[in-house]
């Protein structure tokens, strides 16, 4: 026969009173297991669901603020997505909304794309990081600037080349042979100086030694295998292309304003994306995803190797990392004339941030702090 406190015990809670104590206080236990993790989950969900009213009315009130048409955040939490939405419309004038799947330009964001790719045909011993790029692209082989200096940006090269429109029909070839005239003659004392021209010319890299065009290299390496379906390079007709115009202080900039697509400058600032394809890139990169890059090759990219002009953030291969409290932090922030992005990763503990833009006023640092200040506040980085 069961005891009496067993008896009282297992009444309570409508289980049956028999000889078998051990059976029924073991569906007890059961029981209780299930309703404490009932009570859990709905605590758990129920915080989720206020940070992501918290996070959606903040970055709202940013957004009207600033005057920003369309906006696209992402958040990733210990390597999942955990918050994506889009904010404002990406045509005002009919009212279509911005969602997490609206094209934007993502301006230097691109270098992040074109510094994996290198890596990856460094993996595959297609290219040396500390050979001179007149090894793989012929007309540079009066200078001895590598492949490594690109990448951090201290090959001397400036931004003295400017994108032009596309109709203008320049041909690669013809953009390298420009910029073979303004390499710097001194090439003994190099400093960091950032510059799109190093990317540009790590593009012609990619596709000297892998026998395919820049755009469809990355396509088949980088897009296809992180499943960022929509995304792509500006290709002169309506795909890939943005689906959001370019603003400042909330009105569209003149056409005459507004900087050109260029197909020389694709490796650089040319990438078309949105915040789920970010997203869907960023988490195989953060979890060290062997489909784009084996780990040891991702926490290469991540060393601090030239230190910017910009206090104590350093140049990784591609990434601009650095240190705040006892977290290492990956960044990349993309602007060209109405559009600004930014990237920023915490790769020790797997989290990220994606902001995309339509306006050249839009406070990307504040964006960031806010977000992030949340998100702590709530125990959720």
């Amino acid at each position: 026969m069961a005891d009496a406190h067993s008896s009282l015990i297992l009444a309570k809670f409508n289980l049956p009173v028999t000889a078998s104590v051990e059976f029924h206080m073991e569906a007890f236990v059961n029981k209780l297991i299930l309703i404490v993790f009932f009570f859990i989950s709905s605590s758990v969900l129920a915080n989720t669901v206020n940070v992501h009213e918290e996070l959606t009315a903040t970055l709202e009130n940013i957004r009207i603020q600033n005057n920003i048409p369309s906006m696209s955040v992402a958040v990733i939490t210990s390597g999942e997505l955990t918050y994506i939405k889009g904010f404002g419309f990406i045509d005002a004038e009919v009212n279509k909304p911005t969602d997490s799947e609206s094209l934007f330009r993502t301006a230097s964001i691109s270098k992040l794309f074109t510094a994996q790719a290198i890596m990856q045909l460094v993996e595959k011993n297609k290219i040396k990081l500390n050979e001179k790029i007149g090894h793989y692209i012929p007309r540079f082989q009066d200078t001895n600037i590598t492949v490594k200096e690109l990448l951090t940006h201290s090959s001397g090269i400036s931004d003295s080349i400017k994108p032009i429109h596309f109709d203008k029909q320049r041909t690669i070839n013809s953009y390298l042979n420009s910029v073979t005239k303004v390499l710097p003659k001194n090439t003994e004392n190099k400093t960091f100086e950032y510059s799109d021209t190093n990317f540009n010319i790590l593009g012609a890299i990619i596709s000297a030694v892998s026998h395919l065009s820049y755009e469809e290299y990355i396509d088949k390496n980088i897009l296809k295998p992180a499943k960022m379906k929509k995304s792509g390079f500006f290709n002169s007709d309506n795909s890939h292309f943005s689906d959001t115009k370019p603003t400042f202080n909330g009105k569209i900039i003149p056409k005459v304003d507004q900087r050109p697509y260029d197909f020389a400058f694709n490796p650089s600032e040319g990438l078309i994306s949105n915040a789920q394809d970010l997203s869907n890139w960023l988490r195989l990169t953060l979890v060290s995803d062997p489909s784009l890059l084996k780990e040891l090759t991702y926490k290469d990219m991540l060393e601090p190797e030239v230190k910017t002009s910009w206090g104590e953030i350093y140049m990784g291969l591609g990434w601009q990392v650095y240190k705040s409290s006892k977290d290492k932090i990956a960044r990349h922030p993309g602007s060209i004339r109405g559009y600004k992005s930014l990237v920023i990763t915490y790769p020790d503990r797997k989290d990220a941030l994606i902001i995309l833009t339509n306006s050249s006023n839009t406070p990307r640092w504040e964006i960031a702090k806010s977000i992030t200040k949340i998100l702590k506040q709530n125990a959720e980085w």
